[in-house]
């Protein structure tokens, strides 16, 4: 994938829907927030595609 290099970075959750824009290096990308955010919240990168940057909080991934 072209941006597979942003997998990893993270941004804070600026609004309380679960789609929206964020700008990293300079490039404007939509992404969708995958299982529960709120505002201020810590987001990273997991998945990208065509139409949009996969994020979630990073405490989310580790599930027992």
């Amino acid at each position: 994938m072209l941006d597979d290099r942003l997998i990893g970075m993270t941004f804070y959750n600026t609004s309380q829907l679960t789609t929206g824009v964020v700008e990293l290096f300079g490039v404007y990308y939509h992404y969708r927030i995958e299982g529960q955010a709120q505002i201020g919240d810590v987001l990273e990168v997991f998945r990208v595609s065509p139409l949009f940057l996969y994020v979630r909080r990073p405490d989310d991934r580790l599930k027992f």
